[in-house]
């Protein structure tokens, strides 16, 4: 145990991992202020919306070219410039002079975050071997996890404490921070059979790893729920007026995320993804209704628990699930069909939750979420328990001496 240890912490693992944190951080760092932002700067609720859906057009567009590349190209340039400019992008939202410009730097953001993700997912999955990669994996998806739960609190911290110039100076710095991490790391080299042109690639091969598909379909219903909470939950429950400090709600997330972490892996290990399905649609259900239904700062901190456990259970497992079969000159492309799952529908949940807090209200939206939970049990239970990359089938196969 301690030498599979040695060989998981690495330079390069430590690197590439403390990396993969700041960059997510930095997005969740906006999860629930950006709204704040827009509304600061004469926005409204389908602004929100707007902006979140040019989040995911740019995602959607960049993530396949970056998988392509960085199984074809280089895991290296491009990933390097897209650090650099998420270092200079967040002064955008400072000086920006208009809506326009505003909607055009979170255009921009999201085009250089798909592939600085991305790339950092895929060289952090070249530092593990065999022996390790469920390990390295699972740390990879704990990051996924603290990020989302502590993220949105620290960033409306920043908004209340320090306003603009707090927000989006600590955004910037942190990518500063995974630029120079990774200036020292070891990129692994691209074998010249596999610089392929990209006129020569199928579009299913270009656009997705049908292995990681999976995977990634479960986690874009959660991350459709997450997405149409997210940006109005502060603004949902200063309207509801249950909490005199809304932040809290991210504290006890945290909390949840963390206690999760304890048990995730071994479940994982032992049982793969299948009692995780079960047990986080059931504590996001618990978790959702607490909090829409909430008539005291008691109920919010019960959910906002529970839901902490729903991500972290979720994020871990998936993410173990969607590189589970993949090929390693195929991780690049996997990678960026994972982020996909989370990032596209998340965009579109705000997207289409801002039409829906307009039209019916914060409580009313937040409910018609809840319906989305047991959509993502059946779908788990009659389409993707039965796919090679399941655990139970991946076991199987192993047994039978076909992995």
């Amino acid at each position: 145990m301690n030498g599979q240890r040695s060989q998981l912490w690495t330079s390069d693992y430590c690197r590439v991992l403390l990396a993969h944190l700041l960059l997510l951080l930095t997005g969740n760092l906006l999860a629930s202020s950006f709204s704040l932002y827009l509304f600061f700067r004469g926005g409204t609720d389908r602004t929100i919306g707007v902006l979140h859906y040019l989040n995911a057009f740019g995602a959607l567009l960049m993530r396949p070219f970056a998988g392509w590349y960085l199984d074809h190209r280089s895991r290296r340039s491009l990933l390097m410039f897209c650090l650099v400019g998420l270092v200079c992008l967040p002064f955008g939202y400072i000086f920006a002079s208009s809506m326009a410009l505003i909607a055009l730097d979170r255009l921009l953001t999201s085009l250089l975050s798909a592939v600085a993700t991305t790339g950092v997912t895929t060289n952090a999955y070249d530092t593990l071997n065999e022996g390790n990669f469920n390990e390295g994996v699972g740390y990879l998806g704990f990051c996924n996890s603290l990020a989302n739960a502590i993220g949105p609190g620290l960033g409306l911290w920043l908004w209340e404490k320090h306003n603009v110039w707090g927000l989006f100076g600590a955004v910037a710095v942190a990518s500063l921070l995974a630029l120079l991490l990774l200036r020292k790391f070891n990129f692994r080299e691209i074998p010249k059979e596999h610089i392929t042109p990209f006129r020569q690639e199928s579009f299913r091969n270009l656009l997705y790893e049908k292995n990681a598909l999976p995977a990634s379909i479960l986690e874009a219903i959660i991350a459709l729920g997450s997405g149409a909470i997210s940006p109005y939950l502060i603004l949902f429950l200063i309207q509801r007026g249950v909490m005199n400090r809304p932040g809290l709600f991210y504290t006890f997330q945290a909390c949840g995320t963390f206690i999760s972490r304890l048990f995730v892996g071994k479940i994982s290990d032992r049982w793969g993804e299948a009692p995780l399905v079960y047990s986080s649609a059931l504590f996001f259900t618990l978790g959702v209704s607490a909090v829409s239904f909430a008539e005291s700062q008691i109920l919010v901190c019960m959910g906002a628990v529970l839901m902490g456990f729903g991500y972290g259970f979720v994020v871990t497992g998936f993410q173990i699930m969607s590189v589970r079969i993949v090929p390693p000159e195929r991780r690049g492309t996997a990678a960026s069909t994972y982020s996909m799952g989370w990032d596209v529908p998340m965009a579109f949940g705000g997207l289409i939750a801002g039409i829906l807090n307009t039209k019916y209200g914060y409580d009313i939206t937040f409910r018609l979420i809840l319906l989305l939970y047991p959509i993502f049990v059946l779908i788990y239970v009659f389409v993707i328990s039965k796919h090679p990359s399941a655990f139970r089938n991946w076991k199987r196969a192993q047994e039978m001496g076909r992995l």
